[in-house]
């Protein structure tokens, strides 16, 4: 990918949102943006955006640092979620984290998933097949005990199990919802 469309850094990122005392965490965010983008909103992040930052100082750095990072995860998700190829991953920490701090992050990215679905006003009823199937396993997702998880080598392969899962049930819900709205427009 450029340059321009490479996820920015997940800790840093992580770090920034804290700082400006966003109460939502880098993969949670990312989850908010893929259920938006999924849905079919590609605007809808715009007035999201607006409301994350509106009591925060333009003027202050770390606000704006922030909204770059942001917007870049935005740009580098949408082409991703807009290709056919397998090129979308769950924005996640690196393999340098214990596989318990990943594991709570794809739970909050689960929870950042379903919650950017319900701002586009989609439901489990407008979903049908392997779609609605997967929206049952990422809630499934966010009640993952990470604390409950120990490292090892099987751990770390049932965790790169579980991301292979969620990139293809993100790709069934984005197909699903894709052809809803094809299927509505030609009704038109």
């Amino acid at each position: 990918m450029p340059q321009l469309l490479q996820m920015p850094d997940h800790t840093r990122f992580d770090q920034l949102l804290s700082s400006i005392d966003l109460d939502v965490g880098a993969s949670e965010m990312h989850g908010v943006i893929c259920g938006l983008l999924c849905a079919g909103h590609a605007d809808a992040h715009a007035a999201w955006f607006e409301d994350l930052f509106q009591n925060r100082s333009q003027d202050d750095l770390l606000v704006r640092e922030t909204r770059q990072l942001l917007g870049q995860l935005y740009r580098t998700t949408q082409v991703q979620l807009g290709t056919e190829s397998l090129d979308f991953e769950a924005f996640l920490p690196d393999g340098e984290s214990s596989v318990s701090e990943r594991a709570r992050s794809l739970s909050e990215w689960s929870q950042g998933f379903l919650y950017g679905l319900g701002l586009a006003s989609i439901t489990e009823a407008k979903l049908a097949g392997d779609a609605k199937e997967a929206i049952v396993d990422i809630t499934e997702f966010t009640r993952i005990d990470h604390a409950a998880i120990e490292s090892g080598e099987e751990a770390e392969q049932d965790f790169m199990q579980l991301e292979q899962f969620l990139r293809v049930a993100i790709l069934l819900i984005r197909d699903g919802l894709s052809t809803d709205r094809e299927a509505q427009n030609g009704a038109k």
